[in-house]
């Protein structure tokens, strides 16, 4: 193994350490470590473990040449005491850390007046460090905390650090940092107002971006700029080919503040920038897609570009399902270590069309559409918004159980596998071969894209990144008001579709029209025109920033 290059493992084999490398370096643990140790790789736990130097070590002086053949690494004294206690269960290491938590790794310099090092006769009082950063889990069930590792470099050892930084680099393999080998420029968009609370809420976007977004997006080496929106739909024009405005400064005009974030490059085009990271609820991420929609490069621009979202608002469907879908905990630190990790999976985006009076108006979708009574629920409680997302269990007890009402329309739509291109007629025109069509009285009319329309709904559990499907949930109005309440109850946990008055129809197309003007078009949210509604996926799906584990269905 040669110690002097990138330690690159087989195809789909891990990287292999660099024993040599890792044998010539010595450090301390934090700035009182008085015990050197060296950093090895326990292959059979994936950590990263502090390693006492042995006595004989110390005293051995550092060789100027080291022979990198399997035979001198053999004979390395340190290495050997690895080797020679690593399947004991008694022993004792002095640090340690698992790559899988690892966000960033970094040489750094680091002065420290109170504790300065003898370098080559001269007092230094600065000390080149290895920064790991890693935030681990205590248990299952329990948020991600920061655990940062400081480990010290020995000046005698270190001169040139070419063997420290090969110990980073592959730091950053083992833990799987797309960052560190593809740098992202990000733009973060966040809505100051998401969640209620005002702009100085803790639970706010603003405040979760300067504790808790910004510094991890430093910690991983990505470079970003950030937006703070100042109006409903600020975010769509931004998308735009070129920005309308400048927004350098936070407070609507005069000197910006001097921890005020910055927003310097706000004429910057999107198509500069890698990846975009919405800070707010679904609605944020509705207004930066249908800006992108605009655009004449839409198609282009949404397959290259990389999308995050840090849940700040009240239901926040998306976060929770790209969680879900990643087998992770439903918290904002999860969502942020995401984004740090790089890793992305595809989701399908949608594109509707609403047949509104004379004219034809197009939006892009990642979430759901409503009609009936999940919509009544949604739009009719912004009355209630204060008390949070249990408005609409307090308007679905009302409008589904109190004060019923029957919403009548007609659906057609495409199943999956007939035929390979999806065609949908004009509203009115006569339906294809392959095209299923009915009418009826309903009460729930919800189509879904993903598991979860907020994070405690779990709306559809079927639904996958990339399925290519619309999951229509179906309940017609011969459903009694105790069963729908039944199923109301167990839409947190998904249970409702265990009940066979909730029909789930599958379809890559579909048409809805409503025949009584009773409710809303609501999509991902957000209250559209009334009118006839079409959809269809795009022929580009969007890349969302998830765990390694996401599950996919393909057709």
């Amino acid at each position: 193994m040669n110690g002097g290059a990138f330690p690159n493992g087989d195809a789909g084999q891990p990287p292999r350490w660099p024993v040599a490398a890792a044998s010539r370096v010595r450090v301390t643990v934090g700035s009182g470590g008085a015990q050197f140790c060296r950093l090895f790789h326990n292959a059979s736990t994936g950590a990263v473990e502090l390693v006492a130097c042995t006595a004989e070590d110390l005293q051995r002086p550092q060789p100027a040449v080291y022979d990198d053949s399997d035979a001198r690494i053999a004979e390395e004294p340190s290495y050997q005491s690895y080797l020679a206690t690593a399947s004991d269960e008694r022993r004792v290491v002095a640090d340690a850390f698992h790559p899988d938590d690892v966000i960033g790794a970094h040489l750094s310099l680091e002065y420290n007046a109170r504790n300065p090092n003898t370098f080559h006769g001269m007092q230094s009082y600065a000390a080149a460090v290895i920064k790991v950063y890693s935030y681990p889990k205590a248990g299952k069930r329990q948020k991600r905390k920061a655990a940062h590792k400081t480990y010290i470099l020995d000046p005698r050892c270190c001169e040139d650090f070419a063997d420290a930084r090969l110990l980073i680099r592959c730091i950053q393999q083992l833990s799987k940092l797309r960052h560190a080998t593809n740098p992202l420029k990000c733009l973060v968009i966040l809505n100051p107002y998401s969640g209620g609370g005002g702009t100085s809420s803790k639970t706010g976007a603003r405040n979760v971006y300067q504790t808790m977004v910004k510094p991890m997006l430093a910690e991983a080496g990505v470079d970003h700029d950030a937006l703070v929106t100042r109006r409903g739909g600020h975010a769509q024009e931004r998308m735009g080919p070129i920005a309308n405005e400048s927004d350098a400064e936070l407070n609507g005009g005069g000197e910006k503040k001097a921890d005020a974030i910055n927003t310097d490059p706000e004429t910057q085009d999107i198509s500069e920038y890698d990846a975009i990271i919405a800070m707010g609820g679904d609605g944020i991420l509705f207004e930066i897609f249908q800006g992108l929609l605009s655009r004449p490069d839409a198609q282009t621009i949404i397959s290259k570009l990389k999308f995050g979202i840090v849940a700040c608002g009240t239901y926040n469907g998306l976060a929770k399902s790209l969680l879900h879908w990643s087998h992770a905990e439903y918290n904002r630190i999860e969502s942020v270590f995401q984004i740090c990790k790089g890793h992305t999976a595809k989701l399908d985006v949608a594109r509707y069309e609403v047949l509104a009076g004379t004219g034809r108006k197009s939006y892009a979708s990642f979430l759901s559409f409503a009609w009936g009574l999940i919509a009544d629920c949604d739009f009719e409680s912004e009355c209630l918004r204060w008390l949070g997302h249990i408005r609409s269990d307090i308007w679905a007890v009302w409008r589904g159980i109190l004060r019923r009402r029957r919403y009548r329309a007609r659906f057609s739509y495409l199943p999956p596998g007939i035929g390979k291109e999806v065609v949908v007629p004009e509203m009115g025109e006569p339906l294809p071969e392959g095209w299923e069509s009915f009418e009826d009285n309903f009460l729930v009319f919800w189509v879904c894209n993903t598991s979860h329309a907020a994070h405690n709904m779990h709306t559809c559990p079927v639904a996958k990144m990339n399925d290519g499907l619309f999951h229509v949930l179906v309940v017609r109005s011969s459903c009694s008001r105790w069963r729908l309440l039944q199923m109301l109850l167990q839409l947190e946990t998904g249970g409702h579709h265990g009940f066979e008055e909730c029909e789930v129809i599958d379809c890559v197309a579909y048409q809805f029209e409503p025949l009584s003007k009773v409710s809303y078009n609501v999509l991902d949210g957000e209250l559209l025109e009334d009118g006839p509604v079409q959809a269809k996926f795009m022929p580009s799906e969007a890349q969302f920033f998830a765990g390694e584990a996401v599950e996919y269905r393909l057709l």
